[in-house]
C-alpha cells in the first residue's frame, strides 16, 4: 500500500516550469499558484465527522426547544382562566365602577345612556 510523501510541496524549478510555460509571466503565475496551494490545509475525514457532530447536536437542541415550547403551549392553552384579579384602573384609567364617586357613577350612567 502507497503512502503519502510526508512533504507534499510541490517543487518545480523554473527550467521544468520553462519547458511547457513560454513567457516568464507565465513562470510566474504558477509559481504564485503552487505557493497558494501550499498554503491551504488538508480536509480529512474527520473534519467531516466533527462538523456533522456539531450539527447534529445542534439539531437535537434546536427540537428539544420546540418539544419544551409546545409542552408549554399546551399547558398554557389548558389551564384555567382566573378573573380574580382586583384593578384599581380598568384598561382606559377609569376606577372600576363600585370605586367611583357618585358624582361621576352618575356621569357615567348618563353618558351610557345617551349613547
Amino acid at each position: 500500500m502507497a503512502t503519502a510523501p510526508i512533504s507534499r510541496k510541490l517543487n518545480l524549478t523554473r527550467d521544468q516550469l520553462a519547458a511547457f510555460l513560454t513567457d516568464q509571466q507565465q513562470i510566474r503565475q504558477f509559481e504564485l499558484l503552487f505557493s497558494t496551494v501550499d498554503q491551504l490545509q488538508v480536509i480529512t475525514g474527520t473534519d467531516f465527522e466533527f462538523q456533522a457532530d456539531t450539527a447534529a447536536a445542534t439539531a437535537n437542541s434546536a427540537l428539544a426547544q420546540i418539544a419544551a415550547l409546545a409542552q408549554s403551549l399546551e399547558l398554557l392553552a389548558v389551564a384555567p382562566v382566573r378573573n380574580n384579579v382586583e384593578l384599581s384602573h380598568d384598561v382606559n384609567g377609569i376606577l372600576p365602577y363600585a370605586n367611583q364617586t357618585p358624582r361621576v357613577r352618575s356621569n357615567q350612567v348618563l353618558t351610557w345612556l345617551s349613547m
